[in-house]
């Protein structure tokens, strides 16, 4: 009789299964070491696991008010809108076909704690192949900018879906447009896409 093995599965992982899967990165967000491990000093970090529960995917989960670059220089942009609670979602490592899954799991985890939920993507080769997943995830792009000299990052936020209205629908090619809107206050809510390539549905929410 087969024996089936078991889904992938979402769990807590020790800093040790982070950095063996964040050393294959190129993320400046992961570098250098010491930083990666202040980080998992004051967060934590969720992964998505295959049947022998071997680490597959993961990302960091950190408080907004951290003591760590990332989060600080987020702070910085939001102003008096980063003085409350909230949680930020550093980018993905590992494999990228389990983001969705990775999302599901790390934003039910840190909406228990109350506060807005932020996430930061690189903007490498392959953001955008994933943005369309952080916006299904229900995050919103509201800005794209460096944070305190790291590579430039797209930042996500979570959003209500019902925010959700009369979109104006912009080429994501078209990047100057794409700023003048997000700089206006507009956030990206969805996405589709078209001969043309992929196109982004901006909101006021």
């Amino acid at each position: 009789m087969q024996t089936l093995e078991p889904a992938v599965q979402a769990r807590r992982l020790s800093a040790e299964e982070f950095c063996l899967l964040a050393r294959r990165e190129a993320s400046s967000l992961y570098r250098p070491r010491s930083e990666v491990m202040r980080m998992l000093t004051v967060g934590q970090a969720f992964g998505i696991c295959g049947p022998r529960a071997e680490p597959l995917a993961a990302m960091i989960e950190l408080p907004l008010a951290a003591d760590v670059e990332a989060a600080a220089a987020l702070r910085q942009m939001l102003g008096r809108q980063g003085l409350g609670r909230g949680s930020v979602l550093g980018p993905p490592v590992g494999d990228r076909a389990l983001l969705p899954e990775l999302l599901q799991a790390a934003l039910r985890a840190v909406g228990r704690h109350g506060g807005q939920v932020w996430a930061v993507l690189e903007a490498d080769a392959d953001a955008e192949e994933l943005l369309p997943i952080y916006l299904e995830a229900g995050l919103a792009l509201r800005a794209i900018r460096p944070l305190n000299g790291l590579a430039p990052c797209w930042l996500f936020v979570q959003v209500p879906r019902a925010c959700r209205a009369d979109p104006v629908w912009v080429p994501l090619s078209d990047r100057p447009r794409l700023a003048a809107l997000l700089g206006r206050g507009w956030s990206a809510v969805d996405s589709e896409t078209t001969a043309q390539g992929t196109a982004l549905a901006l909101s006021l929410v």
